[in-house]
């Protein structure tokens, strides 16, 4: 699970990151990796511009598949972080792409995924980074499995738990089939 831009304080401690962690280890039993992209926390180095980040995200996921080969792999993020799922699926190829506020106002475009993917989108309705309209619109046009939560912003602000029940709802979708 990647976390959200570093340099506007995102952190593998983000709520976000923490309840979707904790949902695909609790309640379908799979290994998850959180962790801090360069320069946040104790990790060395400093923000590089989104190419960097996708790279310690594929790294990351590496370093948890060579460990868990026989777990569906799931490949998630959070705003920035789903920005950088979506660059490194291409390379790591997941069973399942969960992405999570991906910030559609801050991005020229967001990349596709690999076509052996299922894909689950899951927005605030009142995202701030991304009108509901065109994160539907887009995800539609790709056949991506997408979900708005009413009345929540990018955050998902006093709607933590309306979010953590789609997605799992999502989740057991995207999954179905794939695990043991």
């Amino acid at each position: 699970m990647a976390h959200p831009h570093p340099l506007h304080g995102g952190t593998m401690h983000t709520k976000i990151v923490q309840r979707a962690a904790r949902l695909l280890s609790d309640r379908f039993g799979l290994p998850v990796l959180r962790f801090n992209f360069r320069g946040v926390g104790a990790s060395a180095g400093a923000y590089a511009g989104g190419t960097g980040e996708t790279g310690d995200l594929v790294a990351a996921a590496r370093w948890l598949r060579e460990r868990h080969p026989e777990s569906p792999f799931v490949l998630g993020g959070f705003s920035f972080g789903s920005v950088c799922a979506l660059h490194a699926a291409s390379v790591l190829g997941p069973d399942v792409l969960f992405l999570i506020g991906v910030p559609t106002r801050l991005y020229r475009s967001v990349p596709g995924a690999p076509a052996s993917a299922r894909v689950f989108w899951i927005q605030g309705e009142l995202d701030e980074y991304s009108r509901p309209e065109k994160a539907r619109e887009l995800a539609e046009a790709r056949k991506w499995d997408f979900v708005a939560i009413p009345e929540a912003d990018h955050l998902f602000t006093e709607r933590l738990d309306a979010f953590e029940a789609a997605a799992a709802e999502g989740l057991g979708r995207a999954l179905e089939g794939r695990l043991a």
